[in-house]
């Protein structure tokens, strides 16, 4: 600002080669750690593991499976006999498919092709190729998946297991017995397989319920054809069976009588489940097969996999806390058996590097797959209360995937091994409860920091149909108030979350008296709170296989509350997820009480009539983003000043927003007026792009200019690199209006949209009619007609460097 005490008062920074003047403070930014509560730590993986390196050693062992692929589309087999026939060609298929090969790729197809021409009658290849087919196109494939899944119920022995085929009687093991309920398990979730009685399944499940639940070691782990040694790989076998066969039979809290009873029903599976899983975490190792040193590594880390993703824990438990995916991957991509993407074989008797390498492939990409929501764990006053009806969100994730038609996963998180990034990994934390948890101060404000951070709380009381919830939700309310100062409200029929993938009526719920709950911050929800149990009827609403004949009333009650579980998910994430290993951007809290050094660069908010602060701490933010993504650091105090000759005087760079109408007064188009004429630089947006406040924002603007804004140009400096910023083409925006009865058409890209008018020949005023403020200060929301959060950070740094540089 010309002759301005802020420009007197600057010095001189290098930024590339560029000097430019401009007096810059360092920061250090506060690194939060996880909290210290007295229970087992969580196991830190090194710091340098990405998504980028993960993804990197993929394709390598992509690349070397199909250079070692032979001219009939299959892979070297097995040199030992035939009973392992298109074995190996069925798992490399398999591996492939799942690291995101398509399967209309040339060389896939071929691969399908060889695998799928021969009937084949040993139980470890006719689950590998169900497998693979069903995840190749289970319709273009389904007579042979028909097929294979009538031979494998036939396959099973009486003792309920599996043996290497169906004529060695009395020889069933843990390893044939897993593969062949992997493949039903699969068969059944690909939708192909039709049987006149439901009771096929259900007998063929409930025998190999049996035979898992009389074969666990006294210890809870499981060993080999009888034998007390404990095995990694088996006792991963063993919980990945008991979770898949106890989740059709009646391994469930919840059951259906003449009405839903969510509550009161045993389940010994889970705790069979529990006490596997204590076990594996006393034993736990990425680095070799608990029990059989170097033996069956590969296939021990393919069975460790499953157990995190079918379980959905982040943290395998025993005296330290292991993130089993983060610690495997690293272990994997950076040992020495990895060479290029190819791992080596651990048998060397069979020097067959396909399989393993194979099985390699399968942990690194199965276990990055997204995450959807996360169950919380937490201390309550009766144990594991936070944990009622356990197949429920795993129901609701399958029911998600096929709603939204792609691959996705779930996990649990222990709030007393978590810190923020923990937290954030996963848009979504379902709570649910009966009793009163116990939330220490820091967890509670561990809570507000993630919802404040983007974050979705999605919350229910386990109340009525046979619990007894009142204690959790009077505590909840409490919270809520406690928290965010304002209280539950019930949404109104129009709101989103009533319709964002299908429409649900208020009068659909199973209580007159019943309804959705919510608490806004700033555009959107970042709290959902439901009274009564929609877990309990995810858990008996299977996402696949033959539907139970339950009555007209309960098969609406139960289909009611997954459609309200499917568009909790996706209002509250529009669909937009993260790969699992993507670093997390986290907004440090600044405390708004601290003086700002004299002469230090700060960013404040006019005060005017039309809600200037209604996105409170979104500039906090953007200054914080700002600061991460620079080599130079702005102050982050919140700071509001008033339109005035004086509060405008020390400040080159302003930013208003605001929704409403905007009116002026004579004084406060003079203050801005002079500070346009000084060289002064004003960057606003409508909130949630109000028209109203658009339209009297620009109103405002030519009274004080004598000029209207006009649109910048797609070439614009604004939009380029040439002041250090990002070249923007287009951007994602989500657009209300356009969604219909639902919000799934309501996201698309488009160019950026600013306005700008200038004064003296410079660019004096930056306005963007589309949101801004409400993406900076939380996530997304589908209220808000505006950009996504990355998308609006990116284009506001852009504007704050051209109006830094220009």
């Amino acid at each position: 600002m010309k002759g301005n005490s802020w420009f007197q008062m600057s010095t001189q920074f290098c930024l590339g080669r560029r000097i430019f003047p401009f007096l810059v403070v360092w920061i250090v930014l506060p690194i939060f750690t996880a909290l210290d509560l007295g229970k087992a730590k969580a196991q830190p993986p090194r710091q340098d593991i990405t998504a980028e390196e993960v993804e990197k050693v993929v394709q390598a062992t992509i690349k070397f499976l199909f250079q070692n692929q032979q001219r009939d589309g299959g892979w070297p087999e097995f040199s030992i006999g035939h009973q392992y026939q298109r074995g190996v060609s069925c798992l490399a298929a398999l591996a492939l498919l799942n690291a995101g090969v398509e399967p209309e790729d040339p060389r896939m197809a071929k691969a399908l092709n060889f695998i799928n021409d021969r009937e084949l009658q040993h139980v470890y290849t006719v689950s590998l190729q169900t497998m693979a087919l069903c995840t190749a196109n289970p319709r273009k494939y389904a007579k042979r998946i028909q097929d294979n899944a009538v031979w494998l119920i036939k396959a099973q022995q009486a003792d309920g297991g599996w043996a290497y085929d169906i004529q060695k009687h009395g020889n069933s093991d843990e390893s044939n017995s897993q593969f062949a309920l992997l493949a039903l398990h699969e068969a059944q979730r690909s939708g192909v397989v039709n049987f006149k009685k439901q009771e096929i399944w259900e007998t063929v499940f409930s025998r190999s319920l049996d035979y898992w639940s009389r074969n666990q070691l006294a210890s809870g782990a499981f060993g080999y054809r009888g034998s007390q040694q404990a095995r990694g790989s088996m006792t991963c076998a063993g919980i990945a069976s008991l979770i898949i066969a106890g989740s059709q039979t009646n391994g469930r809290e919840s059951s259906v009588g003449a009405t839903i009873n969510c509550c009161g029903q045993e389940d010994s599976t889970n705790d069979r489940i529990e006490r596997a899983l204590e076990e594996l975490g006393r034993m736990f190792s990425v680095r070799s097969n608990p029990g059989m040193t170097s033996n069956y590594y590969y296939y021990y880390m393919y069975a460790l996999e499953r157990v995190g993703r079918l379980t959905g824990r982040r943290y395998i438990v025993g005296r330290t806390a292991h993130d089993w995916y983060r610690e495997g991957a690293d272990y994997l991509i950076n040992a020495k058996h990895n060479i290029g993407g190819q791992f080596q074989a651990s048998r060397q008797q069979d020097g067959n590097n396909i399989v393993d390498s194979s099985f390699a492939l399968l942990f690194l990409a199965k276990g990055k797959r997204k995450i959807v929501v996360s169950r919380l764990q937490y201390p309550s006053v009766e144990k594991d209360d936070w944990n009622h009806h356990s197949m429920g969100v795993q129901n609701l994730t399958s029911h998600t995937e096929q709603v939204w038609k792609r691959v996705l996963a779930w996990q649990t998180v222990d709030i007393e091994l978590s810190n923020l990034q923990d937290l954030l990994q996963s848009p979504v934390l379902f709570i649910s409860g009966s009793r009163t948890p116990r939330f220490t101060q820091q967890q509670k404000l561990l809570l507000k920091e993630y919802v404040d951070a983007g974050g979705f709380i999605f919350a229910e009381g386990c109340n009525g149909d046979g619990c007894n919830g009142t204690e959790f939700e009077d505590y909840f309310r409490k919270l809520v108030v406690e928290l965010w100062d304002k209280p539950l409200e019930a949404l109104p029929p129009d709101h989103p979350i009533w319709y964002a993938e299908g429409k649900v009526q208020p009068d659909g719920l199973p209580d007159r008296d019943a309804n959705i709950y919510g608490v806004q911050t700033c555009c959107r929800l970042g709290v959902i709170y439901v009274p009564y149990s929609l877990s309990c009827r995810w858990e008996l609403n299977a996402p696949y296989g033959a539907k139970p004949k339950y009555n007209e009333k309960i098969r609406k009650d139960l289909d009611t509350a997954t459609l309200i579980g499917v568009n909790v998910l996706s209002y509250a994430t529009g669909k937009e997820l993260k790969e699992k290993l993507d670093a997390v951007t986290i907004l440090e809290d600044v405390d708004s009480q601290t003086p700002t050094e004299r002469g230090v660069f700060t960013l404040p908010k006019l005060q005017h009539n039309a809600g200037y602060d209604d996105a409170t701490q979104s500039i906090t933010n953007l200054v914080q983003w700002f600061n991460k993504s620079r080599p130079f650091r702005m102050s982050s105090e919140r700071k509001i000043i008033p339109i005035t000759k004086e509060g405008l005087q020390n400040h080159p760079i302003v930013y208003m927003h605001g929704r409403g109408e905007l009116i002026l007064s004579t004084e406060q188009r003079e203050a801005l007026k002079e500070f346009f004429e000084n060289d002064g630089f004003l960057f606003a947006d409508a909130i949630c792009a109000d028209e109203v406040f658009a339209e009297s924002f620009r109103r405002e603007i030519e009274i004080i200019l004598g000029e209207e804004l006009e649109n910048a140009p797609a070439s614009h400096p604004m939009f380029t690199d040439k002041f250090t910023g990002e070249i923007i083409r287009d951007l994602q925006v989500i657009d209300p209006n356009q969604a219909g009865d639902t919000l799934a058409a309501a996201t698309r890209r488009i160019p950026p949209r600013l306005e700008i008018a200038k004064k003296n020949g410079r660019v004096a005023v930056v306005f963007s009619p589309l949101d801004l403020s409400c993406a900076l200060e939380s996530k997304h929301s589908l209220q808000c007609k505006g950009y996504f959060r990355d998308d609006a950070a990116k284009l506001s740094i852009n504007v704050l460097l051209f109006a830094l540089l220009q």
